[in-house]
């Protein structure tokens, strides 16, 4: 109740907050508790006319019924009624900073909280909890970390250890990232999110055998867990693996059915079974659930590029590139797919902003290579194929195609070089008859 989170078996607290001597409060009351929400609105009404809106237990309990209701302006707005009722109930501040919380008001919410803790006498660990949110979303992360810490120190609070864990993680501290997770694996043993967030973690540090033991406990309490299914599935997708990861995907979905990330994953492991209909199938209902999903909208273009479908490619990809401006690789396919489409101009213009958002980006200096050297532009290809070299010695993956790919290119420009040299020889050889 402190943190405005109402359940149909926390009713306690409010008993305890206000004394109630009142029929009618009592009346409100025991609808509430019964969750006869209707009429207790309709009670609170007509409490609020007889009393000319001085009854402060009423709009208190309204505030609740609008949160729930989801109408969390509705409930700012009683709550402060309430605070103006009875200035003296650290309660009544709160639940306003609860309110600004919710409406996403983090720096009002802040202020509010550092005046409740201020007004009670006995350190509340919901003030520290919703404080840490507050400074977590300003972006202080000390203060936030203060303030979980002290939640946690006070009380057992798996939430806090999670936004606790959290944040180390986005301070790339994964060492007390998965210590604190470890924690309260320990003081949580049944809680299958801390297991799937740890499991998530070691895979951030490619530590596979530890994530792999850590979700398949995780499903050995609740088989169907779709987070931990989910990241088995993605990381056994990623190793091609996909009859195994689709299987596990179509546990999934049962839980995730509006999940537009799941149906993008489903997608691509028809992709790489070559079900391109099926592939397209799977991403355009991802594109649908979320339009704003660059990645679902960079895989369809693949997709379509690969089935020859070179306008619905461009559009695809297009798209992609306006919402998500910093890929390289959605350039790059772009190129390529001007490239099919004789527009060797913009082509070009692809291939170099995918280079300059990624200098080292071995595909797009191959192909800018092979572009020029069809357009006999012989100097420029051989700068793009040593830029092309450097890059493949840089010590990233290079892909197999890729590689067979820069041997053919390399005989090219070797047999150019060849016959220049060889002319060159002509050329000497005649000026020489010419002397003589």
């Amino acid at each position: 109740m402190a943190n405005g989170l109402v359940s149909h078996n926390n009713t306690e607290p409010t008993a305890q907050i206000f004394s109630i001597q009142e029929k009618s409060d009592w009346i409100i009351y025991n609808r509430y508790v019964q969750r006869d929400l209707e009429l207790c609105k309709l009670l609170i009404d007509q409490e609020l006319r007889h009393t000319k809106d001085n009854n402060d237990f009423a709009f208190y309990i309204l505030g609740l019924i609008f949160r729930e209701e989801g109408k969390i302006k509705n409930s700012y707005w009683c709550f402060h009624r309430y605070y103006a009722l009875n200035p003296l109930c650290v309660e009544g501040i709160k639940q306003i900073a609860r309110s600004c919380l919710l409406l996403g008001r983090n720096d009002e919410a802040k202020k509010m909280y550092l005046e409740a803790e201020k007004m009670c006498r006995e350190p509340d660990t919901k003030i520290y909890f919703n404080l840490g949110l507050c400074y977590m979303n300003l972006g202080e992360l000390d203060k936030s970390k203060e303030y979980f810490h002290r939640t946690i120190q006070l009380s057992r609070n798996q939430n806090a250890y999670e936004k606790l864990a959290t944040i180390f993680a986005m301070e790339s501290n994964f060492k007390n990232a998965t210590s604190t997770l470890i924690t309260a694996s320990k003081l949580f043993p049944f809680s299958t999110n801390l297991s799937v967030d740890l499991g998530l973690l070691y895979m951030k540090q490619r530590e596979y055998d530890q994530a792999f033991n850590v979700l398949g406990n995780t499903l050995c309490q609740d088989p169907v867990n779709p987070k931990a299914l989910l990241t088995l599935a993605a990381e056994i997708q990623r190793n091609f693996g996909y009859d195994e990861a689709l299987a596990k995907y179509t546990k999934a979905v049962g839980d995730l059915s509006e999940c537009s990330e799941t149906w993008n994953n489903i997608g691509m492991c028809f992709f790489g079974k070559h079900k391109y209909v099926a592939a397209i199938s799977c991403l355009k209902r991802a594109v649908y659930l979320h339009p704003l999903n660059w990645i679902a909208l960079y895989n369809l273009g693949l997709v379509h590029l690969y089935t020859r479908q070179y306008v619905s490619a461009f559009v695809f990809l297009s798209t992609s590139a306006k919402l998500n401006p910093n890929n390289a690789s959605t350039f790059m396919l772009i190129g390529l797919v001007l490239n099919n489409m004789d527009d060797t101009r913009n082509a070009e213009k692809a291939y170099r902003k995918s280079i300059e958002l990624n200098p080292n980006y071995p595909e797009a200096l191959i192909n800018l290579t092979i572009l020029e050297l069809n357009q006999g532009k012989v100097q420029e290809a051989k700068n793009s194929f040593c830029s092309f070299q450097e890059a493949c010695l840089s010590g990233g993956a290079i892909d197999k195609e890729i590689f067979e790919l820069g041997k053919q290119v390399s005989d090219i420009l070797d047999g150019h070089n060849k016959c220049v040299k060889e002319n060159d020889n002509r050329t000497t050889d005649q000026e020489e008859n010419i002397v003589e």
